[in-house]
């Protein structure tokens, strides 16, 4: 009876194994993860959507920290990207940092998870292309295309797992310590906060109690780029003059 049992299972992982394609286990993960969060994303709860066994879904994705990974890649097919033979670099670089953003808006629970990334996946490197294929039009080269890509993606990648961060609290709960906190400010300790403290509350980092999928941060990351990208203007601007 055993046996039975045994081989009916192993024909069924078989089964499920042959039906399922990487593309649906992925699509079910990221449903799991916008409607409940990256914690509830577990091999077992894709696999009961699924209707399948989890070894069949680790059969397509290995672990649960490549299911992961490998979902939060999904959001890279998301980022429509303008084209870079019509538009002036500087232009390109604003208006994809703009698609990045909106892209990662559509599905904030994985915002975490493209900040703690190391490595590159596989569907990154095009836009990992694009961008440094854009900056390179701008005539930086060498050291310099190095720096002022790792600055464009670090302010794009870092502003939005800020923005879009949670806290492990209630939001009444955060909004309550919030006021607390900041009502009883002593002004001689914090005289620059508690005088624009309307301006800074529930606006500025470290000194909010919504995260940016709630109150987004639009005009302030419009400044975050423009800063950056006369940063990078101006690099450019003195490749020819160096060392005269």
């Amino acid at each position: 009876m055993n046996s039975k049992r045994a081989n009916s299972a192993t024909r069924g992982n078989d089964e499920d194994r042959a039906a399922l394609s990487r593309a649906q286990i992925l699509l079910v993960a990221l449903d799991i993860v916008d409607t409940h969060g990256l914690g509830a994303l577990t091999i077992r709860r894709v696999a009961d959507a699924l209707g399948v066994y989890p070894t069949a879904v680790m059969h397509h994705v290995g672990s649960k920290d490549q299911l992961v990974e490998d979902t939060a890649s999904l959001l890279f097919d998301n980022i429509e990207l303008p084209n870079d033979q019509e538009l002036v670099w500087d232009n390109w670089l604003r208006q994809a940092a703009h698609e990045w953003r909106s892209s990662m808006r559509k599905h904030p629970n994985l915002a975490p998870v493209i900040g703690n990334r190391l490595t590159v996946s596989p569907p990154a490197l095009p836009f990992v292309e694009r961008v440094l294929r854009v900056l390179a039009q701008s005539g930086l080269r060498d050291a310099d295309l190095l720096h002022a890509y790792n600055t464009f993606m670090g302010c794009l990648i870092g502003w939005v797992s800020l923005e879009l961060s949670r806290s492990v609290s209630a939001p009444e709960e955060v909004e309550r310590n919030h006021r607390l906190a900041l009502g009883h400010l002593d002004r001689n300790l914090f005289p620059v906060i508690t005088a624009n403290l309307n301006t800074l509350d529930n606006r500025a980092f470290m000194v909010r109690w919504a995260n940016g999928d709630q109150n987004p941060l639009n005009d302030s990351f419009d400044v975050m780029i423009n800063l950056v990208i006369e940063g990078i203007e101006r690099m450019a601007s003195t490749i020819g003059t160096r060392g005269a």
